[in-house]
């Protein structure tokens, strides 16, 4: 932001430092100069002001108040003197502000004589980069540039009524610009208007139509207090940045308007000849309240490291504009209305520290002991899922927590959850799943890549009888795995941490998987308290076409709070097994229903302690096999702790499960020995 020196000097009777010396002066106490350069007779200093200043350093007053104080040179703010006459203001305009504006004031100036502003303005405006018009307009903006707030001028002759009003804009009403651009506007602009159309952009940019020319005689002088946010969003949404807007955007304090438009009537009044009408208009329903923050002389300490004395201390805030009330060493100080990034008693300290000089502190050593965080045991617990789906040769990725329209068609619309003010279409609703994120992955990175395995951990949300819930889950998606291999994955993560048995059921109930391939997996050991910990199966082929996802892709997604519930809390070992297994083969056929979990629990009861492991290999159903049926072959391992099982009681073993598996209704079974 551009700052003229002349204007800077205007506030002290005291030769300022030179502009170069000066600039050095700002950068030591936290003001980012980006450069000096010699305009006529004065000088440009482009000065990088913090957002979090811009409350008070947007303007001219607000830097001569900084250099004040780490200079110690007086300063004095302009004296504002009024001479009110003719009528009340309350004859001559009303005001209805309906919304986004936290202040509206506004003063009548009749009698005044458009010429071109005094010289010393004009340098000024020019200096900081602004054309000047004429000596009401120039006067608006040199007072913007003085105290920060930004302030308007219509020729009251111009309006359509005499009421001004502030109001969200119809959708798609019209206004043409100063610069005479037109603009159609949405109904998240806020405009100032009169009783037929909007008059200007509120916080942005006048309208031409009461534009103050040769021809003005009366005035409406206004000064507001805007929500920043929705200058921003107008501001950005018309691809329209004013030094209005830049202010009314980093936001200020609304008791700068009266300061403000005071000065500025005055102004007109000596400089345009303009007669100030009795009374302002002033709409404030939320005064502001004064902010008083304490601390004590120890407090400065611990915060700054160093010692700095009682008298410099109430020195720097009352050079700063704080009100200063101080019993020994405590400290009781009122904030001024400027100074709106200031709170608590560390944003006063850090005041003391920057003008007392950061160099003037010397560095030392910590006194505090240095104690180690205390261990995050569920940090440590997600990490080990992690690592271990990297070890299965998955990629982690991270996804936002939203999905669009286009997928929510895949979930129960009645559990969505739906932003009220989501930031674009894309993140219309807060996810259900982690799965719409990890198939867009795959979907783009088949572009580039054949085989794809990655993972994702993190929250999923969902409202369920009128109350929204916050879920951690993990899931997958293989392009380079088919159902079984995929299975077999997730059987190895959950028989390194799960203390339950795991049994996958058949199931079509969730769109966003394929009907014809698709298991709930759930546990427990018995009906009565088994729980579904998610679902594994293959993408659904409307979901396939719609992404335009090539080949079978396995999905699979579980329930992380559940898996953590029932987790393993302590780590069990047993012997290595030193001799060798046998393994046999045993096919069943059973009908397309039978889950495979039902099959499989059975062989490992009548297999007993001997038979180590039982898994599935192969599922087949095809011409060779009766309508209606499949056929499973599962692999099974037999192995004994303390001796080498014979072959004799392997085939035992194997008799008595076929028996039993044969002995069930509608199964057969056909073995290898």
């Amino acid at each position: 932001m551009k700052f003229s020196y002349n204007f800077l000097q205007s506030f002290f009777k005291k030769k300022l430092p030179p502009p170069k010396e000066l600039a050095n002066l700002l950068m030591l106490h936290f003001f980012e100069v980006d450069g000096v350069e010699k305009v006529g007779s004065d000088f440009t200093l482009d000065i990088d002001v913090l957002p979090s200043r811009a409350g008070d350093c947007f303007s001219h007053i607000g830097i001569a108040r900084e250099i004040a104080a780490f200079t110690g040179m007086d300063y004095k703010e302009p004296e504002v003197k009024i001479k009110e006459k003719g009528e009340s203001i309350e004859e001559r305009v009303s005001m209805d502000v309906r919304g986004a504006c936290s202040r509206y004031t506004l003063r009548v100036i009749d009698d005044v004589e458009v010429a071109s502003s005094p010289t010393y303005i004009q340098k000024r405006l020019k200096t900081c980069g602004i054309k000047p018009i004429n000596n009401v307009v120039d006067i608006a903006n040199y007072v913007m540039l003085e105290t920060g707030q930004p302030l308007h001028a219509f020729d009251a002759e111009k309006l359509g009524g005499e009421k001004i009003i502030v109001r969200y804009a119809k959708k798609r009403e019209k206004i043409v610009t100063l610069d005479e651009k037109r603009y159609e506007l949405q109904d998240s602009i806020l405009v100032i208007a009169d009783e037929l159309s909007p008059i200007g952009i509120a916080g942005i940019k006048g309208g031409i139509v009461p534009e103050v020319d040769k021809e003005t005689k009366k005035i409406f002088l206004e000064a507001a207090n805007f929500d920043p946010l929705t200058i921003r969003r107008g501001s950005r949404n018309l691809k329209l940045r004013t030094d209005a807007s830049l202010r009314f955007e980093h936001g200020i304090s609304a008791e700068l308007t009266q300061i403000a438009i005071n000065r500025a009537a005055s102004m007109i009044a000596d400089i345009a000849g303009g007669r100030v009408v009795k009374g302002l208009k002033d709409y404030y329903p939320e005064k502001e309240e004064e902010k008083t923050v304490s601390f004590d002389v120890g407090d400065v300490r611990k915060v700054l490291g160093t010692d700095v004395s009682l008298k410099e201390i109430e020195r720097i805030l009352r050079a700063l504009g704080f009100r200063v009330q101080r019993n020994q060493e405590n400290f009781s100080v009122t904030v001024p209305y400027f100074r709106t990034d200031v709170s608590i008693k560390e944003d006063i300290i850090e005041e003391i520290g920057r003008i007392y000089g950061y160099k003037n502190i010397d560095p030392c050593a910590p006194k505090k002991e240095i104690v180690p965080t205390e261990k995050d045991e569920n940090f440590d617990i997600e990490n080990s899922y992690k690592d271990l789906w990297k070890s299965f040769g998955f990629s982690e990725t991270y996804n936002y927590s939203f999905i669009n329209e286009e997928l929510s068609i895949h979930f129960d619309r009645k559990k969505l959850i739906e932003l009220e003010k989501p930031v674009s279409l894309e993140f219309k609703y807060l996810r259900p799943s982690l799965l719409p994120g990890l198939i867009r992955n795959l979907a783009e990175n088949q572009k580039n890549y054949e085989k794809i395995r990655i993972f994702e951990m993190g929250s999923v949300f969902y409202s369920e009888g009128g109350e929204k819930y916050q879920k951690k889950r993990i899931a997958f998606v293989s392009s380079a795995d088919d159902f079984y291999s995929a299975k077999g994955k997730i059987n190895l993560f959950l028989d390194k941490f799960f203390t339950e048995q795991i049994f996958y059921v058949e199931s079509d109930e969730n769109t966003i998987f394929s009907k014809k391939r698709l298991a709930k997996i759930v546990f427990g050991s018995s009906n009565s308290r088994q729980e579904e910990l998610g679902a594994l199966g293959e993408i659904s082929s409307k979901i396939k076409e719609e992404m335009r996802i090539k080949g079978s892709v396995v999905i699979a997604e579980l329930d992380l709070e559940k898996i953590k519930k029932f987790r393993r809390k302590t780590k069990t070992y047993e012997q290595i097994f030193r001799f060798p297994p046998s393994t046999r083969d045993v096919a069943v056929l059973v009908p397309k229903k039978t889950p495979y979990a039902e099959v499989e629990g059975k062989i490992k009861k009548e297999g007993g302690k001997m038979l180590r492991r039982a898994f599935l290999f192969d599922v087949y159903e095809g011409k060779e096999i009766p309508e209606g049926m499949k056929n499973l072959a599962f692999r099974l391992l037999f192995q004994a702790k303390n001796k080498t099982i014979s072959s004799f009681e392997v085939n035992k073993l194997q008799e008595k499960i076929i028996k039993s598996l044969d002995g069930v209704s509608g199964w057969k079974t056909r073995s290898n020995k």
